[in-house]
């Protein structure tokens, strides 16, 4: 098996779809940052469009959805999908969608945050 295939295999063993893997595959970017995560289960960070890093992908996804987080059946309790996630939103940000970088930046009024002082 080859290291695409596992990588393939990885990414739609955690519901990724086809769409996603080929998307990932025309970004060498998210493609050096999945190997480095199968590889040495680390970020890599190198990966940065907009200025986003997989690191502040990662602790969006925390932040905007912690009341979800807190349901077992969610991503708090799945790394590798949390991790995925965060890949698609790098690839969607290298595509060019100004409203999720917008709302990464706070610039949509959400603050990830339940607290109205906020």
């Amino acid at each position: 098996m080859t290291d695409r295939e596992v990588l393939h295999g990885y990414i739609t063993g955690l519901g990724g779809s086809e769409e996603l893997w080929n998307r990932i595959l025309a970004c060498e970017g998210v493609m050096k940052e999945l190997t480095f995560w199968c590889e040495n289960g680390n970020l890599l960070g190198e990966f940065a469009p907009e200025g986003i890093t997989i690191a502040d992908a990662i602790a969006w996804q925390v932040d905007h959805f912690k009341a979800y987080m807190d349901r077992e059946e969610n991503n708090r309790w799945h790394r590798d999908r949390l991790f995925i996630q965060s890949l698609e939103t790098l690839l969607d940000i290298n595509d060019g969608d100004s409203a999720i970088l917008g709302k990464i930046r706070g610039e949509s009024g959400e603050s990830g945050t339940d607290r109205e002082d906020v």
